[in-house]
């Protein structure tokens, strides 16, 4: 069963690459998997730092673009490691869809465990993935079954944040 919100989450994510893509393009594409992982590391290792030092932000920035971007360029590493060019859209929507089938296998077996994480805990899974997938991403072709495994991870975990604590960091 998908959680209520996730697809509320899921979809905000879509609208945000959509504005980011009518913004920027298809810049993405330049971005070896590599870079994407970098990335990647990059965002959640804000997220950590920000969740470590209490949700203060030297630039007033809330940390929610942070989780959707998790999404995102998870998704877009996905994309690049599937060698898909276009059209993106209907690609990063059929790939949403596949991290919630995901979700809904693994909940079965797992529940709502999720539910009970603290943020911390959220960021930290994500940086774990990013570690094994430190480790595979110059031999995409040997690793590609794990690289995907880890990306719908993370993919997944942002969006459960999201839902789990998305809307009180919109509070006030």
């Amino acid at each position: 069963m998908i959680p209520s919100g996730y697809t509320r989450w899921r979809e905000k994510a879509s609208q945000v690459f959509t504005s980011k893509r009518d913004q920027y393009g298809e810049s993405w594409s330049e971005l070896s998997l590599p870079s994407f992982v970098d990335l990647l590391y990059v965002k959640a290792q804000r997220i950590r730092t920000l969740v470590q030092s209490g949700g203060k932000t030297a630039t007033g920035e809330s940390t929610l673009a942070d989780w959707l971007a998790l999404a995102n360029y998870a998704a877009l590493a996905l994309l690049r490691l599937r060698g898909v060019q276009s059209p993106v859209e209907e690609a990063l929507s059929s790939l949403y869809q596949e991290a919630e089938s995901l979700l809904t296998r693994k909940n079965a077996d797992y529940g709502d465990a999720w539910s009970h994480m603290r943020p911390l805990a959220f960021v930290e899974f994500i940086l774990m993935k990013l570690a094994r997938l430190r480790k595979m991403d110059t031999d995409p072709a040997r690793h590609a079954i794990a690289i995907e495994d880890n990306l719908f991870d993370i993919m997944n975990y942002a969006l459960l944040y999201l839902v789990r604590y998305g809307d009180e960091s919109l509070a006030p």
